[in-house]
């Protein structure tokens, strides 16, 4: 009788726990707020550039389809344009909540701004750069919902990624769901062990 209540009351929780409504927005512009800027060591090229951000210096990963190189705060090509670009921090348990970031093109064209969230769910779309100018473009994380990582993908050739900034660096929170289940399998765990020994004292 004892194990029917937990199962009942453990489906009752898991109904209960309804999941966040999260979105994450890709926009045109700079971010609302202040964000905190990624600082890189001029001079450092290769594949894979890092950086690092916030108060508690966490690092951030740059992957790019060609070799980069670091001059002053911006991210080039070590060799003329680049089309790929992904972002995100090192330590997989972080994630952020906002970014902003400039990307000067050599010539204007589409390009794919992707965020992914902590489920490795892809929010963003299809944006007009242009080579003449600035093109700052912010991405924010509302209703609970994580950033994990960012992908650019453009086709007009980019001359540099610049001005990166991140926001709100947090430990990644399970879902309210992921606790219910959790909490659940505790009970059910709990009540077998629980039935187990009864049976063997019998």
């Amino acid at each position: 009788m004892k194990l029917r209540s937990t199962f009942i009351a453990g489906a009752l929780a898991l109904a209960l726990a309804t999941p966040a409504f999260a979105d994450i927005t890709v926009l045109s512009g700079p971010a609302p707020g202040s964000l905190d800027p990624v600082s890189f060591d001029s001079g450092d090229t290769g594949f894979l550039i890092t950086g690092l951000v916030g108060p508690t210096d966490a690092e951030v990963t740059f992957n790019g389809a060609e070799a980069l190189i670091v001059q002053g705060q911006s991210i080039q090509a070590v060799a003329g344009t680049f089309n790929f670009l992904l972002f995100t921090l090192a330590d997989a348990g972080l994630a952020f909540t906002s970014a902003q970031f400039n990307l000067d093109a050599a010539v204007s064209g589409p390009a794919t701004i992707l965020a992914y969230d902590q489920f490795g769910d892809a929010f963003g779309g299809d944006f007009a750069v242009s080579g003449a100018g600035p093109n700052v473009f912010s991405i924010a994380a509302t209703a609970g919902q994580s950033i994990q990582s960012i992908v650019i993908m453009s086709s007009a050739a980019l001359d540099d990624v610049s001005q990166i900034r991140l926001g709100g660096i947090t430990a990644i929170v399970p879902e309210p769901t992921s606790w219910a289940l959790m909490i659940l399998g505790f009970g059910a765990a709990g009540a077998t062990l629980r039935q187990r020994r009864r049976i063997t004292g019998l």
